[in-house]
């Protein structure tokens, strides 16, 4: 048996040897027991990273199909241009239509045209130009009583034909000519002043209202333009003596003043009835442009007068194709064709 001092140092060992047996027990047991933990913590990050991959391949697999949709499509052909065709027209139904109007614009041709070689020939084309400005101011008058326009302007035009006739007489002509266009011009604007939708009556009075003749009217300018027209034909002779040498008419035992009287009548008939109808831009086309195209052409007269007439009906077939087709004014367009022609004709008169 050992002494007690040996034995203590054992007696000793037993409680260190206890002290590491259980720090190997925890640190043994501490993963078991904490495994549990990691996993109950990490599972919903699996669980959401899971969820979004399949989202992600969802989507990519929707893509995939897509595509393969699009490849075995055909392609779509890009869209073309439709190309925007003017619409036909139907002349016929053209012609039908306007029938009137054309009819009243012949007949203003065929007598203007008439009548325009005499005024070029006696130098009377400031009172073919003032003869319209006076007619308007009694279409004026009539527009601001409510009254119909013919009849004041036909008073008017009279009133200013005896005072052109005497004033011509009286050696005047030089400046009254004149002063009644400038008057004309004024005085029918200043008298419906103020006056609405009657301005813009007025307005298409002078650039022209070739659209709006109405059976009625045609009725009334038709035939009278035409006995005009006739009776310039037949008293040829005397207009071209009165224009050509007025003292043989004199000596002849002729009256001037009273033939001249006349002439004047004719052609305010014919500037009333045609401003009053087509507009003053139609009268003066149809009235100087066939004359003035055929004169340096002319040999005889009374061919002068059928070409001049003819030449009336050309400018107002062209002019009535070219405002149709290319949507153009009908009194602007048979003034453009008719200068046209003029200056065309004047040209080659130059170097025949």
């Amino acid at each position: 048996m050992k002494p007690r001092s040996m034995r203590r140092p054992a007696l000793r060992a037993i409680p260190v040897l206890g002290q590491r047996a259980a720090h190997l027990f925890i640190v043994l047991l501490l993963p078991l027991l904490t495994r549990p933990c990691f996993a109950q913590a990490t599972r919903p990050t699996d669980q959401v990273d899971q969820g979004t991959a399949d989202i992600l391949k969802q989507l990519e697999t929707g893509k995939a199909d897509r595509a393969a949709t699009e490849r075995s499509a055909p392609e779509a052909a890009p869209p073309q241009e439709q190309s925007v065709e003017p619409p036909q027209i139907s002349w016929s139904r053209l012609i039908y239509d306007f029938r009137f109007m054309l009819a009243t614009a012949g007949a203003l041709g065929v007598s203007g045209a008439v009548l325009g070689l005499f005024v070029l020939l006696r130098r009377e084309a400031l009172v073919a130009l003032a003869i319209p400005q006076v007619v308007a101011v009694g279409a004026a008058i009539g527009m601001r009583f409510g009254w119909p326009t013919l009849p004041p302007a036909l008073i008017v035009a009279l009133i200013a034909l005896v005072y052109f006739a005497f004033s011509k007489r009286w050696g005047a002509a030089s400046w009254v000519v004149p002063s009644f266009y400038v008057a004309g011009l004024c005085l029918s604007f200043l008298i419906i002043a103020n006056h609405g939708q009657d301005v813009e009556d007025l307005q298409r009075l002078f650039v022209g209202v070739d659209v709006a003749v109405d059976p009625a009217k045609a009725a009334i300018a038709i035939p009278v333009l035409l006995v005009v027209g006739a009776a310039c034909v037949l008293l040829w002779r005397r207009w071209l003596l009165l224009a050509q040498a007025p003292a043989a008419a004199e000596l002849a035992g002729l009256k001037p003043e009273r033939w001249d009287t006349l002439f004047l009548t004719l052609l305010t008939i014919v500037m009333l009835l045609g401003t009053d109808s087509l507009g003053v831009v139609m009268v003066l086309s149809m009235l100087f442009l066939p004359a003035a195209a055929v004169l340096p052409w002319a040999r005889r007269l009374p061919s002068a007068m059928g070409a001049s007439a003819l030449l009336s009906l050309v400018f107002l077939a062209i002019g009535f194709y070219l405002s149709n087709r290319m949507n153009w004014p009908l009194s602007q367009s048979v003034g453009g064709v008719g200068f046209a022609v003029l200056a065309l004709s004047q040209f080659a008169a130059r170097f025949q």
